[in-house]
């Protein structure tokens, strides 16, 4: 049970933002995602939006309304069509999960979730404008998937 909770929190840790790397989810699944976090429909998200939209997935995925995240729950993080994460997580996964669960208590509160947005939205905005597109976001998916 312990591997299995780890495991999730682990593919939870390296989640990008509300967007799937292209080749793990059908291509309409991020461009439904995109569009639903960018609310004034300019073709781009602020740090406002994109901090909204991961915060709107941690609420959807935390089913008991505790403020954390279980093995459970943090299943509902990944999209429809989204690969099911490791059996084991790898290493790197785990120093990650550790770096994020700095309470140790097996699970992603609100609180750790929400330090990862400014890392998340410096990494995704590659040309520092202060807005992340569709296709910096989509980059970055495909980085993460490739081992970045």
């Amino acid at each position: 049970m312990k591997s299995l909770v780890l495991s999730a929190l682990a593919a939870a840790a390296i989640t990008v933002v509300a967007m799937p790397a292209p080749a793990q989810t059908p291509p309409d699944a991020g461009r439904a995602l995109f569009q639903q976090a960018d609310v004034n429909n300019d073709g781009r998200l602020s740090r406002v939006e994109f901090d909204a939209a991961r915060e709107g997935r941690f609420a959807r995925a935390d089913a008991d309304r505790d403020g954390r995240l279980t093995m459970s729950e943090l299943r509902a993080l990944r999209p429809d069509g989204a690969a099911a994460p490791q059996r084991r997580p790898s290493r790197d996964q785990l120093q990650k999960l550790r770096a994020i669960d700095r309470n140790n208590d097996r699970a992603v509160d609100l609180n750790e979730f929400r330090a990862l947005n400014g890392e998340r939205f410096a990494a995704a905005d590659r040309n520092r404008d202060g807005f992340v597109t569709r296709d910096e976001i989509a980059d970055l998916a495909r980085a993460m998937t490739l081992g970045g």
